[in-house]
């Protein structure tokens, strides 16, 4: 997509977790490129597919990849700290 600086841009990512291979139960948001997940997404680790969205403005002109990472976990514990599978999905969006 192709935006001025300071416009809304909604991003939108589906995921979708193979039957009997668990949940999903972490969708986080990196805006700026930068590796720092700073958003989150409510999940409560009892679905096998989400669509979530937000939105954000990027004051900066240049090239983003906004970037969602999603974990899943086979018993769909929220709070395990390990045996996440993590995907990666990202976007360009071009400010000028």
């Amino acid at each position: 997509v192709e935006v001025a600086p300071g416009t809304d841009v909604e991003l939108t990512v589906f995921a979708e977790v193979p039957p009997g291979a668990g949940t999903i139960v972490g969708v986080k948001w990196d805006l700026h490129g930068s590796g720092n997940y700073e958003v989150s997404s409510d999940v409560d680790g009892t679905q096998s597919s989400v669509k979530l969205s937000i939105s954000h403005a990027f004051e900066r002109s240049g090239v983003h990849f906004p970037t969602a990472l999603v974990e899943s976990h086979r018993e769909g514990d929220v709070t395990a700290t390990s045996r996440r599978i993590p995907n990666l999905a990202s976007a360009r969006v071009v400010v000028r």
